[in-house]
């Protein structure tokens, strides 16, 4: 009997015990969730990659192409295209709301397109020719993320820095040529992928358009020509990839 009534003291005692000690234990908060990337800030970077254009030649009925005998005015005198390798750099700011992310971005490409075909309007006489040489846009970003993966659109406006002339079947290889750099607008989609918390990796496609444009070619020193005018539809398309360099900013 003694023997039963220490056993249930003691029973007694640790179940009073038992919640002092559980409140004096530590305990465990929730595991926080790690953080989402976030990709405000400015950045800077490059790229590589190919692009393409299309320049379709119109002889508009002008005055200056009246006195240079273009009984066919206006006709169409033909068109090329060229493909070609590009490489360049960027620099931008986005800024982060949620999972949304809006910015701007600024984009230099040196390049090497150029194309001719034999003028339609006289075959064989006379061949047009187009380089381009450099392309720059100025655009708004916008979209979404998913934590490190960033998939975006891009709107703005295009430049391009291009030559045109005309060559003949005599001793001149250029007869007429003038150099103009081109304004137009600009469309894109993207993806970026942040590889840490400063370097990304993107791909973007660009299509640049530059509209109908009416270029008046002169005639070269030694050249018995007169100027001539062309209307020259264009278009470039770019593919590139690059990599981002992020500097962050206070949030």
């Amino acid at each position: 009997m003694k023997r039963i009534l220490i056993v249930g003291a003691v029973a007694v005692s640790l179940g009073f015990a038992g919640p002092a000690l559980a409140a004096d234990l530590p305990v465990k908060g929730p595991i926080a969730a790690p953080a989402l990337f976030n990709w405000t800030g400015f950045y800077v970077g490059g790229h590589v990659g190919f692009d393409w254009f299309d320049k379709d030649w119109f002889t508009p009925l002008t005055p200056i192409n009246i006195v240079g005998g273009c009984p066919l005015c206006p006709a169409s005198a033909g068109g090329h295209t060229d493909s070609g390798w590009l490489a360049g750099g960027q620099i931008g700011f986005n800024h982060q709301v949620g999972s949304f992310v809006w910015g701007v971005e600024a984009q230099l490409s040196a390049t090497k397109l150029e194309a001719s075909n034999p003028n339609a309007l006289a075959p064989g006489f006379i061949t047009d020719h187009s380089k381009t040489d450099w392309v720059a846009t100025l655009a708004a970003r916008f979209g979404w993320a998913w934590d490190r993966l960033l998939v975006y659109g891009k709107v703005g406006g295009a430049w391009a820095h291009d030559k045109y002339w005309t060559s003949t079947i005599f001793v001149f290889p250029v007869a007429q040529a003038v150099t103009d750099t081109r304004s137009g607008w600009m469309g894109g989609i993207g993806l970026e992928y942040a590889l840490m918390p400063n370097w990304s990796l993107k791909m973007e496609y660009d299509y640049l358009s530059f509209g109908r444009r009416r270029e008046t070619l002169g005639p070269t020193p030694g050249c018995l020509c007169i100027q001539f005018q062309y209307d020259i539809k264009q278009t470039i398309q770019l593919v590139k990839v690059g990599v981002n360099y992020r500097f962050g900013w206070p949030l």
